[in-house]
């Protein structure tokens, strides 16, 4: 075998498989050159997620919506019924969730004042979705304080 530089060359007739035990030794060098993604986390004191993350990952409990609506939105319409028409060709059956949602207020009351006032937009997407095609039975209507803007979110299970 003939060493040009980096590159290996082989005579005709002759195999370089004995030098391909190197190849372990060479992987781990170039791994253990390269930095992890997120190294931090191994640190003797890693640095923990923001509030807004967390709360942002607790408003949704895991749940990810079909669609999200701001409580002002009037022509949601068009972009709901596809949505609906969507979900509704993968699962006929598929029951929807219309949930106002809205941070807590300082107070109890403020918070029912908020919600009272996103009532009438909710209860607007809901109907459109019965408009599209959807039982009324399989259409449900919550509120409920949580998250970190006031929205209106529509899930599909």
């Amino acid at each position: 075998m003939l060493y040009f530089g980096w590159r290996l060359v082989a005579r005709a007739g002759q195999s370089y498989t004995g030098d391909m035990r190197f190849i372990p030794f060479l992987f781990l060098l170039v791994l253990g050159a390269c930095s992890l993604p997120g190294r931090q986390t191994l640190a003797p004191a890693p640095i923990g997620a923001d509030t807004a993350s967390i709360s942002a990952t607790q408003a949704f409990a895991g749940r990810i919506p079909l669609v999200t609506i701001l409580p002002d939105t009037t022509d949601f319409a068009a972009p709901l019924a596809s949505a609906v028409h969507q979900a509704l060709a993968i699962k006929p059956s598929a029951m929807f969730d219309v949930e106002a949602q809205a941070p807590a207020a300082a107070t109890p009351a403020a918070s029912a004042a908020q919600l009272k006032s996103m009532a009438g937009t909710a209860t607007a997407v809901a109907r459109a979705i019965v408009a599209d095609g959807v039982a009324p039975a399989n259409v449900n209507l919550t509120a409920r304080s949580a998250g970190l803007n006031p929205d209106i979110l529509v899930y599909v299970k």
